[in-house]
């Protein structure tokens, strides 16, 4: 594939949006530039918060499916970020779930859609299939043990089936007219088969053959840092449904349905933990025993710092923060049992409504857990939602929406100062989501916006600094809008850090990288900043010192128009700014010859200052 084809093709509605929307870029309408007063020797606050970003699953991410993967990898790992966050989430249920069928017993069954193959197996004991209990190619349904002829129905179907298989150690069945003719034109159709073996054998459907090439590639990127790992998506059949649900039979396939049930059918939630401790021993302790005694080996001995459990918890399954406190602690003691690891650090909550206080409230107060169960960490979400995809004016609305979220830390951080001061925060999901996103026909947003969209995140990271927030997860690493070349559907293009065809950084990149190069967490003080900027309608601004004494300051254009500044004493020092013209590439390294600075639209810029000997 001709990636540079590609990205002409993609891009080019950038290109012609960039041209058009830049001849409206006004001045704000300040009375000469605005002065930026920095104490340097007044110390406003100690610098404890982490730039980091998030990855989420998807196909482009995977070395199997994607003609990026492996840049996009390379640029994780150039990143050097601390507490990356890795989202196994359920759009892909083959992506996400290494158990997507139940165990069955001495049963095996295959259940996929037209065009797809059945593999059924009795080879593990030596044995061979002897009987085929169900077989219907056609609309029937039905969990295995209680498969149910449908009224579509191929009626050689239980005779091809035992043709192919019965004496047999393995076959493989298509669903496909060919095999079985078409007992009903134009109806969709599937193919169900149960089978047994002799001597007999207990199946379970355990199956990483997708999750662990994204996992190793992970892991591997941001190998030497502390990762947060999220296997956010639970299988479906813990739950209690009326009807099996139907997952896509291919793994790049989005399923946006799959989180479906409200109540574990254990309301014990041992399975749910048994789960979730099989799943990570697989990845820790080389594997697991599984629900019927047999080893699964894999080879793994990988260690992270944190697991997170769940995802947005609210959305995701309903869960009320009471039923959810029990999910939780069952998955850290399942995790115990299957691993014997109790080091193990976990995060709680994953909220996407940041501002449901009660939430916090109830799972922040350690009488409402299990005995001797964490609560290192929680994590919450915010998005700024976009009210246009291409008007750049538009992208101005973003940032006071961050104004009103920090009200809402500020709430939560007094509700966990009170109840658990312990645990820290990380929000592991921060970012812009445009309207119409997943719309296949939505258009492509200009340029500018991979810079608003940075800015916003500059500013977040800049503000959320100042509350003492532990960690500001940059969402996410990889989205994408329609590419029929890949055959995918769109996956929130507009949250995006890396260009989808060539795998470069964005705007949105290259600023999570600038924050995390410069920043000497727990080293870096802040100290008191102020400006002429009336409102701070322009821009945000915030120097820092270093205990070595070297003195930066973060600017933020918040403006789709240039905006001038001043600093006093910044004349032999270096700028690094990330704008328009630095476009896919990193910041442009700019000596200051003058006191006075024009940021551009939307720019984010980190001035390193002279020596203060030189400045002062």
């Amino acid at each position: 594939m001709n990636i540079n084809k590609r990205w002409f093709v993609v891009f080019a509605p950038f290109l012609l949006l960039q041209s058009v929307s830049l001849l409206s870029v006004q001045k704000p309408g300040n009375d000469g530039p605005i002065a930026i007063k920095v104490s340097w020797s007044s110390h406003d606050y100690d610098l404890h918060t982490i730039p980091s970003l998030q990855l989420v699953t998807n196909p482009l991410v995977s070395r199997q499916f994607s003609p990026v993967s492996k840049q996009i990898f390379a640029n994780l790992k150039q990143l050097n970020a601390e507490y990356a966050r890795y989202a196994v989430w359920f759009p892909y249920p083959k992506l996400a779930v290494a158990e997507l069928n139940p165990p069955s017993g001495s049963l095996q069954c295959g259940n996929v859609g037209e065009d797809s193959v059945i593999h059924l197996s009795c080879e593990r004991n030596g044995g061979v299939i002897s009987q085929i209990d169900f077989a219907s190619f056609g609309t029937s349904a039905g969990a295995c043990g209680q498969m149910k002829q449908g009224a579509c129905h191929a009626t050689d179907s239980l005779s091809v089936v035992q043709r192919i298989c019965v004496g047999q150690k393995r076959c493989d069945i298509p669903a496909t007219d060919d095999i079985f003719g078409d007992p009903c034109v134009g109806t969709p159709k599937r193919l169900l088969v149960q089978i047994q073996c002799n001597p007999p054998q207990n199946n379970t459907y355990w199956d990483f053959t997708y999750i662990d090439p994204m996992l190793e590639d992970f892991l591997a990127a941001t190998d030497g840092h502390s990762r947060i790992i999220s296997f956010s998506t639970q299988p479906n059949w813990l739950f209690q449904l009326d009807t099996p649900h139907i997952y896509p039979d291919n793994a790049t396939h989005v399923d946006w349905s799959y989180p479906v049930g409200t109540k574990f059918v254990d309301d014990s939630m041992q399975a749910l933990g048994d789960y979730y401790g099989r799943l990570v021993a697989w990845y820790t302790r080389a594997g697991f025993i599984d629900e019927y005694g047999l080893k699964h080996n894999s080879g793994y001995l990988y260690n992270w710092d944190y697991t997170e459990i769940f995802n947005e918890i609210e959305g995701e399954h309903q869960m009320s923060i009471e039923y959810y406190t029990r999910a939780y602690d069952a998955v850290i003691q399942g995790i115990r049992r299957h691993t014997n690891n109790y080091d193990m650090k976990y995060v709680g909550m994953a909220l996407a409504a940041h501002n449901e206080f009660s939430y916090y409230k109830y799972f922040l107060n350690h009488s409402n857990h299990a005995p001797d169960i964490p609560i290192d960490m929680i994590s919450y979400h915010f998005y700024a939602i976009g009210t246009s995809r291409v008007d750049p004016l538009s992208y101005e609305l973003l940032f006071p929406q961050l104004d009103n979220f920090t009200v809402e830390v500020e709430q939560i951080e007094q509700i966990r100062k009170n109840l658990s001061p312990q645990t820290r925060t990380t929000i592991d999901e921060l970012g812009v989501i445009l309207p119409d996103d997943n719309n296949p026909s939505a258009p492509l947003f200009p340029l500018i916006y991979w810079n608003a969209a940075a800015a916003l995140y500059a500013y977040s990271w800049g503000k959320l600094s100042r509350q003492g927030i532990d960690v500001v997860g940059h969402s996410q690493l990889v989205g994408y809008p329609h590419l029929p070349d890949l055959q995918l559907e769109p996956q929130y293009p507009s949250v995006a850090l890396l260009n989808w065809t060539t795998g470069e950084g964005t705007a949105k990149y290259w600023t999570s990288k600038l924050l995390i190069d410069t920043a000497d967490i727990d080293n870096d003080q802040a100290v008191v900043t102020q400006t002429t900027d009336v409102g701070d309608r322009n821009i945000f601004s915030q120097a820092f010192v270093r205990k070595d004494l070297r003195r930066w300051v973060l600017i933020v254009n918040k403006r789709y128009a240039n905006v001038d500044v001043t600093i006093a004493n910044c004349t032999g020092g270096q700028m690094q700014i990330i704008n328009e013209a630095s476009g896919f590439g990193p910041p442009t390294l700019v000596a200051l010859t003058s006191d006075q600075i024009t940021l551009s639209a939307f720019a984010v810029a980190v001035v390193h200052m002279p020596p203060a000997d030189k400045s002062s």
